[in-house]
């Protein structure tokens, strides 16, 4: 089992005030599995995925549980051992690209960022990796790319250089938290196809969050259903969406939208 995540508790501690954001969520993942999270926002997918990926503030948190990663338990690793594992074998990629890419860095520099802290790689060499990196998410003339500042590229484009800067290290787990929220349905649909295809090709673990049930439908195999904190539903995609056994689940699906690049089927 590559992660098992077990009795996977949040708590946020705000002056006199402590609420419990993510309760008692199990879940495991094989390498090569695409799991979906999804649920409404403050359901508590977006707290677990940043708790795996190691990147939740240990200040003002309490987290109880186990996240094992292969055979390491996150919560309680060292910051060593986890700022080894972060980026290497577990990336993460966010909604909005603008945000996370630095405005006064070229592409290049940050999409051979991993390769700086991970590798011993020499500079040429990095631009090389860099380059068919650039070109594996399918960006046209990726030199161009790799010499242009994040604020020249369209919202589809930055995000393919999240996924590239993401994967440049051959991660076994790719966590992506709504990444194609900010894009249209044409661009969803052709980020999806890549995370496939990253998938199939590299055999990367893909944890999807979402709350679009159907964009978790046509990528997962299998999915969570979570609402404040809880995972309500959980199994198969198919069986769920076909055969929801929760009303807040149904009530999902029903508020899916027509999109005619999905409809519940496969792209």
């Amino acid at each position: 089992m590559m992660l098992k995540v077990e009795d996977l508790c949040i708590k946020i501690h705000d002056k006199n005030s402590t609420e419990t954001v993510v309760k008692d969520v199990d879940f495991t993942m094989k390498r090569g599995d695409i799991l979906g999270i999804v649920g409404e926002s403050g359901s508590g997918k977006t707290m677990s995925a940043l708790a795996i990926a190691g990147l939740l503030s240990r200040h003002n948190m309490e987290k109880s549980g186990n996240i094992i990663f292969e055979d390491i338990n996150l919560l309680n690793c060292s910051r060593k051992v986890l700022r080894k594992i972060q980026g290497s074998e577990i990336s993460m990629i966010f909604q909005e690209p603008l945000n996370s890419l630095n405005p006064i860095k070229k592409i290049g520099w940050q999409v051979e960022e991993g390769l700086k802290i991970h590798t011993t790689m020499e500079r040429l060499e990095r631009k090389e990796r860099a380059l068919n990196a650039l070109k594996d998410v399918e960006l046209d003339n990726p030199e161009a790319v790799y010499n242009s500042y994040p604020h020249e590229l369209s919202g589809g484009m930055r995000q393919r250089v999240m996924i590239a800067s993401a994967m440049i290290v051959s991660p076994k787990l790719l966590i992506a938290d709504e990444p194609t929220t900010a894009l249209d349905v044409t661009i969803q649909a052709q980020i999806v196809e890549l995370l496939k295809k990253i998938n199939k090709e590299r055999g990367t673990a893909i944890l999807f969050i979402s709350h679009d049930l159907s964009l978790v439908n046509t990528l997962c195999e299998n999915v969570l259903v979570m609402k404040d904190g809880l995972v309500v539903e959980s199994g198969k995609c198919a069986d769920i969406f076909d055969n929801p056994r929760e009303a807040y689940t149904k009530g999902l699906i029903e508020a899916i939208p027509h999109n005619p690049f999905y409809d519940g089927k496969v792209i």
